[in-house]
């Protein structure tokens, strides 16, 4: 019997020859865009398009383009920051949080995913993970505006901890065992 068919073998050898350069491109740290010799020019206008429609609220059509656009350079954090925030819009919070922590990985500078992170760990009621992500941006980003968002997300929260204190307060039983 025959292992390969002779017809069929430089195909697979081809083949086997393209996916180790792409590998080894990969490992080098080589986007698909640098491996398919996508311009920057056009990643940028897509991301523009991209742009547009998360603006316009149609997010359906802005993920289709950040989601190529994350596929084409993974390592562009406005990129992942995007889809992030189509996601966010969506209401899918999870997702977002994950794509968030990708665009604060790739830009360790940029204090908006955790802030944004942050927001939607309170729409999920996860109110002391949202409280530790508004605490750093307000320590890192102080006095710029994030900073200031991030301070009024604490306040707001402070606020609302302290009326549900009274609430739980007058509430409770009097020491003779009857409610107040």
């Amino acid at each position: 019997m025959i292992d390969k068919d002779p017809a069929q073998a430089p195909h697979e050898d081809a083949s086997a020859e393209v996916t180790r350069l792409i590998l080894e491109g990969l490992r080098a740290g080589a986007t698909l865009a640098d491996l398919k010799g996508v311009d920057s020019n056009l990643l940028e206008g897509v991301y523009a398009i991209a742009h547009r429609y998360y603006q316009n609220g149609q997010l359906d059509e802005a993920e289709t383009f950040f989601r190529f656009l994350c596929l084409y350079d993974f390592y562009n954090a406005d990129y992942a920051l995007g889809m992030g925030a189509v996601l966010h819009l969506k209401k899918e919070y999870d997702k977002a949080i994950g794509m968030y922590a990708v665009a604060q990985t790739l830009n360790l500078q940029d204090d908006r995913p955790m802030f944004h992170v942050g927001q939607c760990h309170l729409a999920l009621g996860r109110v002391r993970k949202a409280r530790e992500c508004f605490q750093s941006v307000a320590e890192r980003a102080a006095g710029s505006e994030l900073g200031e968002r991030a301070e009024a997300y604490l306040q707001a929260m402070r606020h609302q901890a302290d009326e549900v204190s009274e609430e739980d307060g007058a509430h409770a039983p009097t020491p003779n065992g009857n409610d107040a």
